[in-house]
Parts: C-alpha cells; structure tokens; sequence
C-alpha cells in the first residue's frame, strides 16, 4: 500500500485533465490571441506538473516523460470525441515542451539541494 501512495498525486492529476478535457471551451469568451495563449500555457502548466508528479512516483526521467507524453497522446484523442473539442498533434507537442518545463524544474529544484 505504501508503494502505491506515490501514484496517487500523478493519477488524481491525470482525473482532472481528464475532467477538464470533457469540458467545452467555447463558454470562455477572449479575442482569439488571448485565448490562444490562455490555453497554451495551461497546456505547458498541466502538463509540466503531471511529469513532475509521475517523476515523483517512478523516478526515472526516460520513463516518466514517455508516461506523460502518452497520456497526451490520448488526452488528445479523447478531445476528438468531445462537441467544441478537436484533438490536435500540435498540441501533444506544446504538452511536450511542459513534459520539459517540469523536467527543468526538477533539476533546478535537486540542483539546489
């Protein structure tokens, strides 16, 4: 059971970009420059935090990016189902460069220490 508590940060995060996959987007009203770097950047952030969580649990960097990035991968190919979503490509490669960010962090972050 202990094992397992580690996962669940990772799993709890994967639930909620999940959840907020299934939801529309058009009901957020910004002229179209804004909007597109709103959720850009929510890609990079969710994205970052989800390898920094799955880093947490497995500790292999090769790993815990390939596990994120698939979770991308079908993040995207569940938007495609979804009415006012589309799952694009370009999008798992702006999840990418989260995946990145929060490998930098980490880094940083046991650099430091």
């Amino acid at each position: 059971m202990q094992k397992f508590k580690k996962y669940i940060p990772a799993i709890l995060w994967m639930i909620l970009i999940f959840y907020m996959s299934s939801r529309p987007t058009d009901v957020i009203a910004l002229p179209s420059t804004q909007r597109f770097l709103f959720f850009k950047s929510l890609h990079l952030i969710e994205y970052a935090i989800l390898f920094i969580f799955v880093q947490f649990a497995i500790k292999k960097n090769s790993l815990s990016m390939a596990i994120s990035y698939f979770y991308a991968i079908t993040d995207e190919f569940h938007q495609s189902f979804i009415p006012g979503r589309s799952g694009q490509f370009s999008d798992t490669l702006i999840d990418l460069i989260g995946i990145l960010i929060g490998l930098i962090i980490l880094k940083i972050f046991r650099h430091r220490r």
